[in-house]
């Protein structure tokens, strides 16, 4: 699609689609929301109300994903994640760069059409990933974008993953989102004779040390990189909502075997501002686990 002055988009800024659609929508009075009804009501009760829905997405064509494990024959295999970043030797560094740029175009663009509404923040953000056919992948981050009843505004809008009701909760408690987290990794290991001879069909019941070693090797990468970038946001603390992980067999030569693991995270990063817990209640109910009495305090 052509932008106002018939050039083809560039990829550069918001899609001429996008673009449009949020015209229409500060032109008219009717905001759109993917919130429930208890959400809004409970954005409500904490001073948001919802001014529309804001998207980000971008499909990504992936054609290389690095050297693979680069295992010399004789050497004890091991598991290369995308901590090891050597481009020319093991590892999928070009792969898990592919992949972070994606995120932070696609939250970019969302983030920039909440911005285009006057809006001070984006909730219950959902995250679809598909593959699609020649490589292709799409990625595509969808939100209501909300605005507060507050004379001072952030410079920035906050984006978090959890419901209406959730970030009513969070406000309570004396905590406020500041935004979305990402950790991916993805690491490969060479399936040497002791792992061949673990899933063999003579082998029975039995774990896989190889495989065990790359699953938790590339969930522990991961969160230690999704740390990393929560920190940037200057949070005190990540509420975790999403642990996803796949694996998968490559062959990059005859007689060579290879097995992946991608393993990602995503929470919303939090950070204090009050340090008194405030109840939305004047009561908290309290069940004793040594008998069947009940208090309230």
């Amino acid at each position: 699609m052509a932008d106002n002055s018939g050039a083809p988009w560039a990829g550069v800024g918001l899609p001429p689609a996008a673009s449009q659609r949020i015209e229409r929508a500060n032109a008219s009075n009717v905001a759109g929301s993917l919130l429930g009804v208890a959400d809004a009501a409970a954005l409500e009760g904490v001073g948001f109300t919802a001014v529309g829905e804001v998207m980000g997405c971008l499909v990504q064509h992936l054609g290389w994903a690095g050297w693979g494990c680069n295992y010399v024959i004789g050497a004890p295999s091991q598991v290369y994640t995308s901590a090891y970043r050597s481009r020319w030797g093991g590892g999928m560094g070009p792969y898990v760069d592919a992949l972070y740029e994606a995120w932070d175009k696609a939250l970019g663009r969302m983030l920039a059409e909440a911005s285009a509404l006057g809006a001070d923040g984006v909730v219950g953000v959902s995250i679809k990933e598909r593959f699609l056919e020649g490589d292709n992948r799409e990625l595509m981050l969808v939100g209501t974008a909300v605005r507060g009843r507050y004379r001072t505004r952030a410079q920035h809008p906050f984006v978090t993953d959890l419901s209406g009701t959730d970030v009513a909760k969070l406000l309570h408690a004396g905590w406020v989102p500041c935004g979305l987290a990402y950790g991916l990794s993805v690491g490969i290991r060479h399936d040497d004779y002791r792992t061949q001879n673990c899933v063999s069909i003579w082998s029975g019941n039995n774990e896989v040390p190889g495989y065990t070693d790359l699953v938790h090797t590339v969930r522990e990468d991961a969160r230690h990189q999704m740390s990393v970038r929560a920190r940037r946001h200057g949070g005190e603390a990540v509420v975790v909502s999403d642990m996803s992980l796949r694996t998968w067999e490559i062959e990059p030569a005859q007689g060579h075997r290879d097995h992946c693991a991608e393993a990602q995270i995503v929470g919303t990063v939090a950070t204090q501002y009050s340090r008194r817990l405030h109840s939305t209640t004047n009561s908290l109910t309290i069940l004793s686990l040594k008998g069947k009495k009940e208090y309230q305090r």
